[in-house]
């Protein structure tokens, strides 16, 4: 561990008026001057830290946590400090590209196990077991700082951020609502049995409002049945890129996660079972079947997923059996030829067309100001 000293403003003030005292003392022959030159220089050096601080000073770890990107929290940093004496002015630092840190206390307690807040806010996509931290403590007065890096263990998930879609457009797109939706409800066995709750939206009939749940919870909540449960979605995410990291290629493979996220958050919202599969070089991968209900399995398994760069355009692949029946939904990056996709398809490429279509409104025109922006003013789907 490398220790590195470095004077602050307010030292290097003090070291210079210690130098134009004991220069004022040299021409003058004052005693006056001469001791307040030493004296300055004193305070000086007893107020800069010791380096034995690093020695004796032990960061354990930063607790587990699952983090958004762009999220910010606040967690505690399990640090052990041997001996009796306690540096004071410590602050915190973590500038890395997974994640930002920051912190600061008056003192550090001198204890086998202690705790330290710590500000973190998350940055890059997926599973982070070590951190880079800097840890600067200063002296009594604040005229000199001692600064050492710290590699932290920790076991951060960083998750992608979903993005806002147009639920309604992505309901047309895969023609969710079932047919006779609109119908009296049923009453007898079979495809009348009770399906499933969820919350009221514009549209619905009022005779389909749980009466006792819609007083209970506040807000209109209405039933579904099994003859009118919506089909279950594939969700179906290309990994591979083009080499040449275009735009909406390798160099924007997040967004792509970001996206798929929302398409999940979209249908899970709306009570539409989803599975998500993962397609690399090595095939289809099974991720999350339809069976999974938790948003944040899906999103753990997106943050894990990293860009595969290929040379040519592979077909469509083939799903397992058990994904056969319901809607299919394939995510891509330009690698897949949407013309050679089965009619009961729906193929997506960030940043076409349809892409911005699924877009919340106000991002949708904002990715498109940026797409003509890369194009040099020409116009962005």
């Amino acid at each position: 561990m490398e220790v590195r000293r470095q004077r602050t403003a307010t030292g290097q003030a003090c070291l210079l008026a210690a130098a134009a005292l004991g220069l004022s003392a040299i021409l003058f022959h004052h005693p006056l001057t001469g001791l307040a030159a030493g004296f300055a220089l004193g305070l000086y050096l007893l107020g800069s830290p010791r380096s034995s601080a690093f020695e004796r000073l032990r960061v354990v770890r930063l607790p587990p946590a699952h983090l958004i990107e762009d999220e910010e929290r606040l967690l505690e940093l399990e640090y052990a400090l041997d001996g009796s004496w306690a540096p004071l002015g410590v602050v915190l630092r973590g500038a890395g590209p997974v994640a930002q840190l920051a912190g600061a206390a008056p003192s550090l307690a001198p204890t086998a196990a202690g705790r330290l807040p710590v500000r973190v806010r998350a940055q890059k996509r997926g599973r982070h077991e070590r951190l880079a931290l800097e840890v600067e403590l200063r002296g009594a007065l604040g005229f000199a700082a001692r600064t050492a890096h710290y590699d932290v263990p920790t076991d951060l998930w960083v998750l992608p951020r979903p993005r806002a879609l147009r639920d309604r457009v992505l309901e047309q797109m895969l023609a969710l609502r079932p047919w006779g939706y609109e119908r009296p409800q049923p009453t007898g066995p079979g495809d009348g049995d009770f399906y499933a709750l969820r919350d009221w939206r514009e549209g619905d009939a009022e005779r389909r409002v749980h009466p006792r749940l819609t007083a209970r919870r506040g807000r209109k909540v209405v039933r579904l049945f099994r003859g009118e449960a919506p089909p279950v979605v594939h969700l179906v995410v290309d990994l591979r890129s083009a080499r040449d990291g275009r735009r909406f290629g390798r160099g924007d493979f997040d967004e792509a996660m970001r996206f798929a996220a929302g398409i999940v958050r979209t249908l899970l919202q709306r009570c539409v079972p989803v599975s998500l599969t993962l397609l690399d070089g090595g095939g289809a991968r099974v991720a999350c079947p339809a069976s999974c209900k938790e948003f944040h399995v899906f999103l753990g398994e997106l943050a894990l997923a990293r860009s595969q760069a290929v040379e040519t355009a592979p077909d469509v692949p083939v799903l397992p059996t058990l994904l056969r029946q319901g809607r299919k939904v394939v995510l891509h990056l330009g690698q897949i030829d949407e013309s050679r996709c089965p009619a009961d398809w729906l193929a997506i490429r960030v940043g076409a067309r349809r892409y911005y279509q699924l877009l919340d409104p106000q991002l949708a025109a904002a990715a498109v100001r940026d797409e003509a922006d890369a194009n040099g003013g020409g116009d962005g789907k």
